[in-house]
């Protein structure tokens, strides 16, 4: 096989793999070792995916920051980003 194939093949798979991956990687759920942050925001992501919260991420944040003010969303999102809990359900568990 000569040098100009073997490039061409080279660069076909490079260009497909770059248009496979990162749309599989846009719909991956959150693994098992992943915060309970990350476990509910891939539940709900992207908008539309969720039919309990339909506005994803965004509506989450304004959830909370009607209910606990601006300065309360980094609070309380640090301290669910330090339970990994596996699960959606074990979450739900962990923080009540």
């Amino acid at each position: 096989m000569s040098k100009a194939i073997r490039a061409v093949i080279v660069l076909i798979t490079l260009v497909i793999g770059l248009m496979v991956i990162p749309a599989g990687a846009a719909f991956a759920d959150a693994g098992a070792n992943a915060s309970c942050v990350g476990i509910e925001s891939s539940a709900i992501s992207p908008k539309g995916s969720s039919d309990e919260l339909p506005g994803g991420r965004p509506q989450v944040n304004g959830i909370l920051r009607d209910a606990l003010g601006t300065h309360g969303i980094g609070a309380v999102i640090a301290q669910v980003a330090k339970i990994h809990a596996g699960s959606h359900e074990g979450c739900d568990a962990a923080t009540g």
